[in-house]
């Protein structure tokens, strides 16, 4: 069913940066999707694939406009018959005990069917991005730390030049993260304090997100953080 900001907005959203204007005609959404899983294992070696296919006879969704409010771009809510087809392809390979890496990618293309804006894209549409993970987990423990897992993370997304006009192209990029995780033994029994180390965007680079409302007004992705938490037992 249709929310109601869907059918009755007029005015900024400026949690969003931008104005909207609903639509009373938007009727509830149909649609039909097929979904396929497969996951297979041999040895040391795992793979995983989920594709997908849908389509929505009258899709809900937020035109942009060439149009302003004062300096926020007006969006329109809008219906229309989409296809959508995508999945997700996932690899591990333990290469010894402890260190295992993982690969995964995610890919979607939508398309509208109709409307002035037939064969284009839907706006905010998410890049191919893959996901590479290599950790491992110390077998001796160090001082008073046991349990040690160590983490890498690379994050590549490609550059998304499949828009909707007026949308603007998004550059690719390249995140790096690390994370160390393990317990602190301060006295014998099983329930010992928890840590987590996590060093996100560890190159400090400055992205952009082509799916986050940020970048619509020149506002890029946090930059390198650094978190640390620790968990106590009770």
């Amino acid at each position: 069913m249709p929310l109601a900001n869907e059918l009755a907005s007029d005015g900024v959203n400026y949690h969003m940066y931008r104005y909207e204007r609903g639509n009373l005609e938007l009727e509830p959404e149909e649609s039909y999707q097929l979904d396929f899983d497969v996951d297979y294992t041999w040895k040391n070696l795992r793979v995983g694939l989920s594709p997908f296919v849908s389509y929505f006879t009258n899709f809900i969704y937020l035109n942009p406009t060439p149009t302003y409010f004062e300096t926020l771009q007006i969006y329109e809510y809008t219906q229309n018959k989409v296809s959508r087809i995508g999945g997700e392809l996932s690899v591990g390979y333990t290469i010894a005990p402890g260190l295992v890496i993982d690969v995964s990618g995610e890919f979607v293309r939508s398309r509208q069917l109709d409307g002035p804006k037939k064969n284009f894209t839907l706006p905010f549409s998410p890049p191919l991005t893959f996901l590479t993970s290599t950790s491992y987990i110390l077998k001796n423990d160090i001082a008073t730390f046991r349990n040690l897992r160590f983490q890498f993370d690379w994050r590549k997304a490609a550059a998304q030049r499949e828009i909707v006009p007026p949308e603007e192209k998004t550059d690719g990029y390249s995140l790096f993260n690390l994370s160390v995780t393990g317990n602190i033994k301060l006295t014998e029994g099983s329930n010992q304090p928890e840590f987590r180390i996590r060093i996100n965007n560890l190159f400090n680079t400055k992205y952009f997100n082509h799916t986050s409302f940020y970048r619509l007004i020149d506002v890029p992705e946090a930059g390198r953080n650094i978190s640390l938490s620790v968990t106590v037992p009770i």
